[in-house]
């Protein structure tokens, strides 16, 4: 399908995944399976492959979100106890262990998004302390080896230590990262909401967010973020409803608008990149659902975005079925994701498919 970002999709030894390949996607795919298949795995595998995992803080700051890690780190011990939960397996993190490969299928590993743990072995000679690489195979104690991540991806090949006293304000290392918005399941912060807003405002996108809010709210007229006394000096979503005279905090409206505006702003801000949406159906009442679905598909068509959501609703697929229907282009893809014998795997349903998954209420979830 031309200019998706990815075509297909292989990751190989990150987290629940040894070897996951999925053999075909979509401009926008839906992730579907069990509790601890990996969904939210997926999401995190697509966003360190659009980022390059660029920023010595990659590892970190996905596990973060998931109360994995806390910092910041006392020693090097301590990150390398941190990283099992990275890798397929949690095994310690010792020389020999395999990389993490994200990417797309049948491509060669230096169009693929590489990470390794390298180590270098610290050892004296004629009295001054040298630096070199570990060699395969070579016996080692841990009192003089010292971790490093070394990361390829787009013909490109960055190292930096992992180190607790390597500065945070590090610049970026790569300059050939790709746009890539994400909507986690408990929402955007109101810092992510106004950044994102900001960059859009009083542009063309802007109509696109307005759009999605009638949805929930028909007579919605404006948007804007603004600081009110209540709000302590931070700015929040306000919005003017016809026929109210005052305006309203859009907090004041539900979990539904909410909802609705960071996936909307977050899709927006995602052109020629990847919108990443965890759990599709955290506060959207079933009936908005389609509505929704049809403007994402709609914005995402036009601004070249591929979109990837979770989702345990049979709401949210019938949904999702429903406007992956009226859409002439053939750019939706159900992904159900399930344990095997060979480990976690990935089984796809066309728009053909979804539609009969829909009507013979085929589990799927």
């Amino acid at each position: 399908m031309a200019n998706l970002i990815l075509d297909s999709l292989e990751i190989r030894n990150f987290r629940a995944f040894h070897d996951l390949k999925i053999e075909h996607l979509r401009r926008i795919n839906l992730i579907v399976g069990k509790n601890n298949v990996g969904k939210t795995s997926l999401l995190e595998a697509i966003r360190l492959y659009a980022g390059r995992a660029s920023t010595p803080t990659f590892a970190w700051d996905i596990m973060e979100a998931r109360h994995e890690v806390k910092q910041p780190f006392v020693n090097v011990r301590d990150m390398l106890a941190a990283l099992r939960y990275l890798f397929y397996g949690r095994n310690d993190i010792k020389p020999g262990l395999q990389p993490i490969r994200i990417g797309p299928l049948n491509l060669p590993p230096e169009d693929t998004l590489s990470i390794v743990v390298d180590w270098t072995i610290t050892e004296t000679r004629d009295g001054t302390l040298h630096t070199r690489p570990l060699r395969p195979g070579e016996d080692y104690t841990d009192d003089n080896l010292s971790p490093r991540f070394t990361i390829q991806a787009a013909n490109a090949n960055i190292s930096y230590p992992i180190d607790p006293s390597l500065s945070q304000s590090i610049l970026r290392l790569n300059s050939n990262e790709i746009a890539c918005m994400f909507a986690p399941a408990n929402g955007l912060t109101e810092q992510r909401l106004t950044e994102l807003w900001d960059n859009i405002a009083l542009k063309k996108p802007e109509a696109d967010v307005l759009t999605a809010l009638r949805l929930i709210t028909p007579g919605l007229v404006n948007l804007n973020f603004i600081s009110t006394p209540l709000s302590r000096g931070e700015r929040i979503p306000i919005v003017k409803i016809a026929d109210i005279d005052e305006p309203l905090p859009l907090y004041s409206l539900g979990d539904g608008m909410l909802r609705t505006l960071g996936i909307s702003l977050a899709l927006v801000n995602a052109t020629n990149g990847f919108l990443l949406i965890d759990e599709f159906e955290n506060g959207l009442h079933y009936a908005v659902q389609s509505d929704l679905w049809r403007l994402v598909f709609q914005i995402a068509h036009s601004l070249n975005v591929q979109v990837f959501a979770t989702t345990h609703s049979w709401d949210s697929i019938e949904a999702f079925q429903s406007a992956a229907h009226t859409d002439t282009q053939d750019t939706g893809m159900l992904i159900r994701l399930e344990s095997r014998k060979s480990g976690i795997g990935a089984t796809l349903f066309d728009q053909h498919e979804l539609g009969i998954v829909t009507r013979e209420q085929i589990e799927v979830r």
